[in-house]
């Protein structure tokens, strides 16, 4: 694993190594004092964000930790992995408070806690909905979604699923199961992400192109932007205030943008009320002609772009 200042650019301190293989899942706890990791070998370990690894290991899993998720109090520790299972544990001590839960999934691509904390999704050929403090199956499985479903994100309120698989970024009811809309793309998605603050849905994957959508309207805000040579983009997420997205991929380099730089026709200094039109250009604008990377902000020196936003921010990410 990494840590990287946001600001500079730059690596802080050395890479932190442990046991078990690479590095396949990291979750920061919600009071960002913890950082949870999925390795290789199926176990879980923790770390301080000043890189000091917790000396217990958790194990319990027979394949990979494809996915992690703190309970939104950072109680309990949701692990998903390719032997199909789901084990949620108390985070203190580790003891399993829930599970093995048989998924029946194939492997367990993307596991994610509900804002309330009473609900677990869990991505992989299907769609579930477990019961967080029993593992009973609430909603699902949900089907048809032509491949593994790599990403999985709730909505703020809890009442909506977004997903990533294939050529589509789908939206669920999630009570229901029912599917509500298909956003689709002319190639297959690994990672979906919502904006903290706007009706924004943002999505990437394959061929470096990512793209940002409007929930309500269900229309593009602004053009796909494509960075040239890379292949493949795996992850995406934005900033708690909703004006800033970063992305990672195959190419090894993290990547951050100005929301407003993609999608000018969207305001991102208040969050959007429900009751608010979103202004749409009947012509879409030109995408942006650059972008930011570490190398981009080390070089702009004392010309912060985002004046000392990423200040006192931090970037981890997995080997």
């Amino acid at each position: 694993m990494r840590k990287w200042d946001c600001e500079t650019g730059r690596l802080i301190g050395e890479p932190w190594k442990g046991e078990g293989g690479g590095t396949l899942a990291l979750a920061l706890s919600p009071d960002g004092k913890t950082i949870a990791c999925g390795r290789v070998d199926g176990s879980v370990q923790r770390w301080d964000t000043d890189g000091k690894k917790i000396e217990s290991i958790w194990t319990g899993h027979s394949n990979w930790v494809r996915s992690l998720s703190w309970s939104p109090n950072g109680e309990n520790i949701a692990s998903g992995s390719t032997d199909g299972t789901i084990l949620i544990r108390k985070a203190e001590s580790g003891k399993v408070k829930v599970g093995p839960i048989k998924t029946n999934q194939g492997w367990v691509r993307s596991v994610a806690y509900s804002p309330l904390g009473d609900r677990i999704a869990s991505g992989g050929n299907t769609i579930c909905i477990w019961d967080s403090n029993t593992g009973k199956l609430l909603v699902g499985p949900i089907k048809g979604l032509g491949a593994l479903v790599e990403s999985i994100v709730w909505s703020l309120d809890g009442s909506k699923l977004y997903s990533a698989s294939d050529r589509f970024a789908r939206v669920f009811d999630s009570v229901s199961g029912t599917l509500l809309h298909r956003f689709e793309h002319d190639d297959w998605l690994f990672s979906v992400a919502l904006s903290p603050k706007h009706n924004v849905v943002a999505c990437v994957g394959y061929d470096g192109v990512a793209q940002l959508w409007d929930t309500e309207s269900h229309k593009p805000l602004g053009q796909p932007f494509r960075q040239e040579d890379r292949e493949l983009l795996r992850c995406v997420s934005f900033s708690p205030d909703g004006q800033y997205l970063a992305y990672g991929g195959n190419d090894n380099k993290i990547t951050l943008w100005t929301v407003q730089d993609i999608a000018p026709q969207l305001t991102v200094c208040a969050p959007i009320d429900k009751n608010q039109d979103i202004t749409q250009q009947e012509t879409q604008p030109e995408p942006p002609s650059s972008f930011l990377n570490g190398d981009d902000i080390m070089n702009e020196g004392s010309n912060d772009p985002y004046d000392n936003f990423f200040a006192v921010r931090l970037v981890y990410s997995a080997m």
